[in-house]
């Protein structure tokens, strides 16, 4: 989908760049913002692949391994960041 956006984007810069940094974002949410709980965030980041999987249903049934390869890898940058601010800052209630 993100392809239908920008035409000319590299492949590689949307696995490599693009998604992971709005999976770092959705950690940082996931620990600052009330509403983003924890079924918000890692869902979101499990479903990140998908914009750029998706471009057909050929390609998106082709492509289910990859994306939940990429949809885990995500999921676990999402939960990293999330406990690396706990870490640092504590937890908030």
């Amino acid at each position: 989908m993100l392809y239908w956006w920008i035409e000319g984007m590299n492949p590689l810069f949307v696995v490599f760049v693009l998604c992971p940094l709005i999976a770092l974002i959705l950690g940082v949410c996931w620990y600052s913002i009330k509403w983003c709980n924890r079924v918000i965030a890692l869902g979101v980041s499990l479903l990140l692949p998908l914009l750029y999987i998706t471009s057909d249903w050929g390609t998106f049934t082709s492509n289910l391994d990859a994306w939940l390869m990429y949809g885990v890898g995500y999921s676990l940058v999402t939960w990293a960041t999330y406990r690396l601010l706990c870490t640092l800052k504590g937890y908030k209630s």
